[in-house]
């Protein structure tokens, strides 16, 4: 009898642990893309400037340019940041500009000054989107340059559409992997409501 009910408890028990687990597998967020890089995409709120801000994770941009290296110390490291910003808890019109923030890291600087940024979609059209903000940060090993454009909804959606992206900083030539171009194409749907 003693064996009966032990065994009853324990059933009982690992039924309940079972239900528990089962349950919190259900609480996870729902997103407005469905895509599985839209985990990529975070929105913050400030309530004291009422101002919500959408970024994007940063993007490792540095094989896009180490072709043909054979030092691989020499090659800067870039990355890129993508983010815009509306008033308000929700967004009640497009957004009129993303920002995109590249940050080259090297021993030595590497641009020097603000660059041209060229995209160009599908192999086929090219699109000037203008200069670029430039800042810099020395530190002892090594210096930051930050490079900083705006680009309106309406050129943002051109890029989401195609189907390959390259964008040229300067005479650097940078290409967008698949998994990048699907950020860029969920940061882009988050920027209308």
């Amino acid at each position: 009898m003693k064996k009966a009910g032990s065994a009853l408890s324990l059933t009982i028990l690992a039924g309940m642990f079972c239900s528990v687990l089962a349950q919190g597998s259900d609480t996870k967020p729902a997103d407005k893309s469905g895509s599985k890089s839209s985990s990529h995409v975070k929105v913050k709120y400030d309530k004291s400037k009422d101002l919500t801000t959408v970024t994007l994770r940063s993007m490792d941009l540095g094989g896009a340019m180490t072709k043909e290296v054979t030092n691989l110390s020499q090659v800067p490291q870039l990355t890129l940041d993508v983010f815009f910003t509306y008033p308000g808890e929700r967004l009640t019109k497009p957004a009129d500009s993303i920002t995109m923030r590249f940050t080259s890291r090297a021993r030595y600087p590497v641009y020097q000054r603000g660059q041209n940024l060229m995209a160009v979609l599908d192999d086929t059209t090219a699109i000037p989107l203008g200069g670029t903000s430039y800042k810099t940060n020395a530190q002892t090993f090594y210096t930051d340059e930050i490079l900083e454009a705006s680009m309106f909804y309406e050129v943002m959606k051109r890029i989401a559409d195609a189907k390959n992206v390259k964008l040229f900083l300067g005479n650097r030539e940078i290409t967008f992997r698949k998994e990048q171009l699907q950020d860029l194409r969920d940061m882009t749907v988050r920027m209308s409501p």
